[in-house]
């Protein structure tokens, strides 16, 4: 069972890793793709960029609680499957669009299909012992950094040496082949639960999706965690098409790919190296104060990043915030595993993927509108302020959910949201 349940999570780890590879080797340049299209002016181009964030996001949230759902009653090897199936397809389908409107279409789809952490991160969370949880929530989270640095790193020189179509292409056989991967090396023994009694109408009967979702929303734990969790999305979407924009203009040189990737490669590989050391800290000092201590350092990052009057100044503090990336991402994944029965993970973290997608939907196009009508470094300080009031509402909100969990206290956690399922493992 051991060797099993280690073989399963290796597999997962190196096809995420390759997925993030996939789809990171792309992201981070949309906002340079978009001006292929006859786009010239930066403020247009931003958002456009807006544009391709926020339509991903609503595909992703209105998406995730269905591929939940079907996660807990077909299997979520199947999701991890279909994530990166559909993910690949639809990131190499946008190498053939010839219309900005068609790359939008390209990249909704991708957001709707996609969604590979989730899937993963609900296929590991229930193949792995519970001895060994948290190990495994912070390694794979490190696969997601580390594919994060590794694909800007990769796809900005590919793109200045042989064409954006080409890394598109790439990009998406990537992905797809981590998906192929899991398909036939992965193994789940996977055993539907039994349904629930019906009743009701429509989309609220009883054992509905819509009903679950409800009835999760019941435990309080789990509802802090996913307002704090959308808030702290929605404010690092702001300045996610604002960032590739701002230091384009500060290079003033169309030889932006290589440096971009660079930046983003070293960001996201200090936020691997911050993920793995701050998921061993939190718990000793606890998840809420490492939530509390890494939105507070982000602001002030994101204070310099808007100061920035050089490349230089603005890539040193852009690699330095994933220092404060990692402290704040790996502790929810553990803490739903806490709060959530086993048998209802899946549909908890599609729950959360969509609640946080929605939340990341409206990020991109308030940023782009930000950055159009105030400049591009006033959204740098805005979104300062708003992780600043983040940080006290999660300070405040997990204070009891942070200590139930990390104290270990298995009793404190089912009384949090009792009512939230009837019958079945209330165990943490």
């Amino acid at each position: 069972m051991q060797v099993s349940w280690r073989r399963n999570f290796y597999t997962l780890w190196i096809a995420q890793l390759a997925a993030i590879v996939g789809f990171q080797a792309v992201q981070p340049f949309l906002a340079y793709y978009v001006q292929q299209f006859a786009v010239h002016d930066l403020d247009e181009a931003l958002i456009w960029a807006g544009r391709m964030g926020t339509a991903a996001g609503l595909a992703m949230a209105l998406a995730s609680p269905v591929w939940g759902s079907l996660a807990d009653r077909f299997g979520r090897k199947a999701m991890v499957v279909r994530a990166m199936l559909g993910g690949g397809l639809s990131v190499a389908a946008m190498a053939q669009v010839t219309t900005l409107p068609q790359l939008l279409v390209a990249r909704t789809v991708q957001g709707a299909l996609a969604g590979t952490v989730a899937a993963t991160t609900t296929l590991v969370s229930t193949t792995t012992p519970r001895r060994h949880l948290g190990y495994a929530l912070g390694l794979m989270q490190g696969a997601v950094m580390l594919g994060g640095s590794l694909g800007p790193f990769l796809g900005g020189p590919l793109i200045e040496r042989h064409g954006y179509r080409l890394c598109f292409v790439v990009s998406g056989v990537l992905v797809a082949a981590a998906g192929v991967a899991v398909q036939r090396w992965v193994k789940e023994d996977f055993r539907p639960q039994p349904g629930r009694p019906g009743g009701g109408r429509g989309w609220i009967r009883r054992g509905s999706m819509l009903a679950d979702s409800l009835s999760m929303l019941r435990n309080r734990a789990l509802l802090s965690m996913v307002i704090s969790l959308s808030l702290i999305q929605f404010a690092f979407g702001v300045t996610m098409p604002v960032l590739p924009l701002f230091l384009q203009r500060l290079a003033a040189t169309e030889s932006v790919l290589s440096v971009a990737g660079r930046i983003f490669a070293a960001a996201g590989l200090v936020g691997a190296l911050s993920s793995a050391v701050m998921g061993r800290w939190s718990d000793r000092v606890g998840a809420r104060r490492m939530l509390t201590a890494g939105l507070v350092a982000n602001v002030g990052f994101l204070l310099l990043q808007g100061s920035s009057t050089s490349v230089a100044m603005l890539a040193a503090t852009v690699i330095l915030g994933g220092v404060s990336g990692g402290a704040i991402r790996p502790v929810a994944n553990a803490l739903i595993a806490c709060v959530v029965p086993e048998q209802d993970r899946g549909k908890a973290f599609g729950l959360l993927t969509s609640v946080n997608a929605f939340g990341w939907s409206l990020g991109p196009m308030a940023g782009a509108y930000l950055g159009a009508e105030l400049g591009f470094r006033q959204v740098f300080f805005v979104t300062a302020a708003m992780f600043a009031v983040v940080a006290a509402w999660v300070n405040v909100a997990l204070r009891r959910v942070a200590s139930a969990a990390t104290s270990g206290d298995r009793a404190a956690v089912p009384r949090i949201g009792e009512r939230a399922w009837r019958g079945g493992d209330r165990r943490p």
